[in-house]
């Protein structure tokens, strides 16, 4: 049975944790370093916005997903940041490692991290009616959840990635940047919107709508599910057009 919007009453987070491994340490220490939430009301159509910054002194490597034209993962591109300095895009050195020392500091500062996501999500949950989270691939959010202690009392978690790919019968999975050009998904002045939807978004988040940062896939979760959920042959008829241009080598 696919996957629809819990009680008229209930809201619904569309969340995305962006995380990353503490620099030098071989992959061995990550943390999360931002979260995006994007709250529906389902009853008035309303939405609001909540976001936070993991912000510690210490380089992390972010990586991002690198895709094909057909939503298939080719690679990762990984570049150095410091979020408590605010500086991103350096130069990132696979053979660099910390002293053995530092990597106990990496693994303080990353408990100290995923405390800081409990309590944000604790939050989150007793001030807003949440019904469900819905997530893009759940399995960082489930393994974030369970180092941070976090949880859900009571509200189920829907892998939006996973309804899509079960309610059109595929054996693969696209990629949430594949499936946000197939909605024509645009984030630009006051709003955010894709072929059916628009919504308008807060000043204060407008300059976090960048692929792979945490409100920026938060709203393009939740654009997608409302196509997904109110306007799915249209999606259908859309992912069924990329499957055949890949098949035919397009």
């Amino acid at each position: 049975m696919s996957w629809s919007v819990t009680g008229q009453c209930a809201e619904s987070a569309y969340l995305d944790i962006e995380f990353g491994y503490v620099y030098g340490t071989c992959r061995g220490v990550m943390m999360p370093v931002e979260i995006g939430v994007v709250i529906h009301r389902p009853e008035d159509d309303s939405v609001r916005y909540l976001g936070e910054q993991f912000r510690y002194d210490v380089d992390v490597e972010i990586w991002k997903k690198v895709t094909d034209p057909c939503g298939k993962t080719i690679g990762v591109a990984t570049t150095v940041a410091n979020m408590s300095r605010d500086e991103y895009g350096m130069a990132y050195d696979h053979s660099f490692r910390v002293p053995e020392n530092e990597v106990l500091t990496a693994r303080e500062i990353a408990r100290r991290a995923f405390a800081d996501l409990r309590v944000f999500m604790e939050s989150l949950l007793s001030t807003a009616d949440i019904g469900e989270v819905v997530v893009f691939a759940a399995h960082m959010e489930r393994m974030a959840f369970r180092a941070a202690g976090v949880s859900l009392d009571g509200c189920s978690l829907v892998d939006l990635q996973r309804e899509i790919r079960r309610r059109l019968g595929m054996k693969q999975v696209l990629s949430l940047s594949r499936l946000a050009r197939l909605i024509d998904f645009s984030a630009g002045g006051s709003t955010v919107a894709s072929r059916h939807f628009r919504y308008p978004v807060s000043l204060e988040y407008r300059h976090f709508l960048d692929v792979h940062r945490g409100m920026g896939d938060a709203v393009r979760t939740f654009l997608l599910a409302r196509e997904f959920q109110e306007r799915f042959p249209d999606l259908e008829a859309r992912v069924r057009a990329l499957v055949d241009s890949c098949k035919n080598g397009g």
